[in-house]
């Protein structure tokens, strides 16, 4: 379809701000903007007239002092920056009364409403599995839930503490005793009416997760028993062999956070790739350091702080089950810590091993 005959609205996360001959567009969603300098003294007016309802040639119309071809390359401009999102397919009611802040969002991630509703179809299809439901595992699962992700399995072996309640979510005091993974799944069923799949296992080995009966299309790493070395370990050797997308371990401790990233194979920096690089740094700054032996020692942490690392987990896996494209998720190829004594992100870039024996393109 020719430009002139497509419809076009500005973004409703598009906040438009005129001054003298600049015109600044700042993406709300995003927290990004760039400008345009135009002296057409209608220039908000006209960006106005793109309210998803008239096509470019009909604005033109309205504006006869402006060229056609002008009008079509502004419209393919602002599209391609995200402000203009092109209208080709409307949604359907059902989704803008249920999910405007997921078609929100996506908006951002996307050129055209035909493209937000394929996301959403596949987001509804997509396939997710969820390893522990701790105090990052059962955040994630809720914050899942609540974005409309349905086709959900998890995945613990324990059961519900005292000890579990302060900072763990979907468990109360009557579930204390009870395997998590099934109390998580009743308790989802009967708050949202959704059901998704309970399997009361540990996960120790690639076999158990070859085991399965069902195919994941995303795997998130939240068991930390042994260690989140050694789980996000098993977790990477399964999806690099079968090309799955995951996002491996984060953790927790007192002040700090560590936020796991997302691994797309073949595309972005696989665990083994950070451990490369970690290793070292990490072999150099425990250098001389002993481990107590406390048998009895069990720290854990306030939920905020454990919610920190699930919130941007359930953020970067959203983006990956509505299939954002790649330039658009934050913790690829990158090691996130969050300090809660000084609330400071601090990001370490990984890049791609790209002879890496794991993930390289001749072995995925």
């Amino acid at each position: 379809m020719s430009v002139e005959n497509k419809v076009f609205r500005l973004r409703s996360c598009i906040a438009i701000v005129h001054r003298g001959q600049i015109v600044e567009f700042f993406d709300s969603n995003l927290r990004v903007g760039f400008s345009i300098e135009q002296s057409y003294p209608e220039i908000i007016g006209l960006l106005h007239r793109f309210d998803g309802s008239l096509t470019v040639s009909s604005i033109s119309a309205l504006y006869p002092e402006i060229f056609i071809h002008e009008l079509c390359a502004l419209a393919l401009f602002l599209q391609e920056k995200y402000a203009l999102i092109e209208v080709n397919d409307p949604y359907s009611q059902s989704d803008v009364d249920s999910r405007p802040r997921l078609i929100n969002t996506l908006e951002s991630y996307f050129h055209s409403t035909s493209e937000v509703k394929k996301a959403i179809s596949q987001g509804s299809k997509t396939s997710v599995l969820i390893i522990g439901l701790g105090a990052v595992g059962s955040w994630v699962l809720h914050c899942l839930i609540k974005a409309g992700v349905q086709n959900i399995t998890v995945m613990d072996d324990d059961v519900v503490e005292v000890s579990n309640l302060h900072r763990q979510d979907l468990f109360f005091e009557a579930d204390i005793g009870k395997p998590k993974a099934t109390t998580a799944r009743d308790n989802i069923r009967h708050s949202y009416g959704i059901g998704i799949k309970a399997i009361c296992k540990k996960m120790e080995s690639v076999e158990d997760l070859g085991s399965l009966p069902d195919t994941q299309n995303l795997i998130i790493n939240c068991a930390d028993f042994p260690s989140v070395d050694k789980t996000s370990r098993i977790v990477s050797d399964f999806c690099l062999k079968n090309k799955t997308p995951h996002i491996i371990g984060g953790g927790y401790n007192l002040h700090l956070t560590l936020i796991g990233q997302v691994v797309i194979p073949g595309l972005t920096a696989c665990f083994h790739c950070f451990d490369q690089v970690l290793t070292p740094t990490n072999a150099a700054d425990l250098f001389g350091v002993k481990k107590l032996n406390r048998k009895t020692r069990k720290i854990g942490s306030i939920g905020p702080v454990c919610g920190v690392s699930a919130s941007i987990t359930a953020t970067e896996a959203i983006k990956v089950i509505f299939g954002a494209p790649l330039q658009f998720l934050a913790v690829v190829n990158k090691r996130v810590e969050f300090n809660l004594s000084n609330f400071d992100f601090g990001a370490f870039a990984v890049s791609r091993n790209t002879v890496c024996k794991y993930c390289s393109n001749d072995t995925v």
